[in-house]
Formats: structure tokens, C-alpha cells, sequence
């Protein structure tokens, strides 16, 4: 590497980044959709299974962020755990934004048809997994502030004056 490159940081995952992620599903799903219409199907309904899947993480996600940077402050942390940690809070941010954007898309094809027995089925579960999909992203973002290690917790050992960064 030359000396005028920067090397690439780790960081935080950027709003800019989580909105590509709801784009990036919004269309899977439109396309998805136009896929079973185009073959006279109706795509399935989304069964509970999964938003009850995604809150059982957002809360695990949220429970293991409150405790990691207790571990960080005692130094029991291992810098393998550290980065597995932002690693998943950032896999946890942009699987819920897919997710929700994903089903915001076909949340709002059937909102039309809500009187009828199967698309309010969609409508409800969907929207189900939408709140569920949002919980999953903001526990990822806890978990990723939590992996944050404070400038001011170190006694100088970083040279040049370096500032706070993720474990």
C-alpha cells in the first residue's frame, strides 16, 4: 500500500447503507410479485412463524448488547468476540431492513384487498413481520454502538491520539 492510501476502516453502519438494504428488498418483492401474478398465482402468506423468528432475535441481539460493554469495560472481551459482535449488528441492521422493506412492498399490494379472508391474512402477518423486521434492525444497531470502545476508557495506549472505534 502506498503511503497517500488510507486503509479501509470498520464502522458503523450508515443510514445511507440501511436505506439501500429496504430499497434492495422493496424491489425483490415487487419483482416477486409480479412474478406470481405474471404466472396466475398468488405469492404465499407469510406465516408466523417469521416475525415471531425476528422478535426472538431482536430481543437475544438486544439482550447481548447490554451486557457486552460491561465486558468491554472489564476487558473480558475477546477482540474475536468484538468484531463477531459488530459483525452481527451489522447483519442484524440490514436483514431487517431487507426484510422490511421487502414486506412493506407486499403489505401494500394487498392493503387493497383487505376485506377478503386471505389478502387481510397477508396484510395482518405482513405487517406483523414489518414491526418485527424494524425491532431485528434497531437491536443490530444497539449491538453495533454497543461494540464501540470510548476514548476517554483507555488510559493513552493509542498512538497519535486515535479516538473511539469499534471493538
Amino acid at each position: 500500500m502506498s503511503g497517500n492510501q488510507q486503509r479501509p476502516k470498520l464502522g458503523l453502519t450508515s443510514p445511507r447503507q440501511a436505506v439501500v438494504s429496504v430499497l434492495a428488498g422493496a424491489i425483490v418483492a415487487g419483482l416477486l410479485i409480479v412474478g406470481f401474478e405474471a404466472a396466475g398465482h398468488f405469492p404465499p402468506v407469510v406465516p408466523w412463524s417469521v416475525p415471531i423468528l425476528l422478535v426472538v432475535l431482536a430481543v437475544a441481539t438486544a439482550i447481548y448488547s447490554r451486557a457486552l460493554p460491561k465486558r468491554i469495560e472489564e476487558k473480558r472481551l475477546a477482540p474475536q468476540e468484538g468484531l463477531a459482535a459488530l459483525a452481527i449488528g451489522k447483519s442484524m441492521i440490514m436483514t431487517g431492513a431487507l426484510f422490511a422493506g421487502a414486506h412493506i412492498v407486499y403489505v401494500m399490494r394487498y392493503l387493497s384487498m383487505f376485506d377478503a379472508p386471505l389478502p387481510s391474512q397477508r396484510v395482518i402477518q405482513g405487517g406483523a413481520t414489518v414491526v418485527a423486521a424494524l425491532l431485528l434492525a434497531g437491536a443490530g444497531a444497539l449491538l453495533e454502538r454497543a461494540c464501540i470502545v470510548r476514548a476517554d476508557d483507555e488510559d493513552d495506549d493509542h498512538p497519535n491520539g486515535a479516538q473511539a472505534t469499534p471493538a
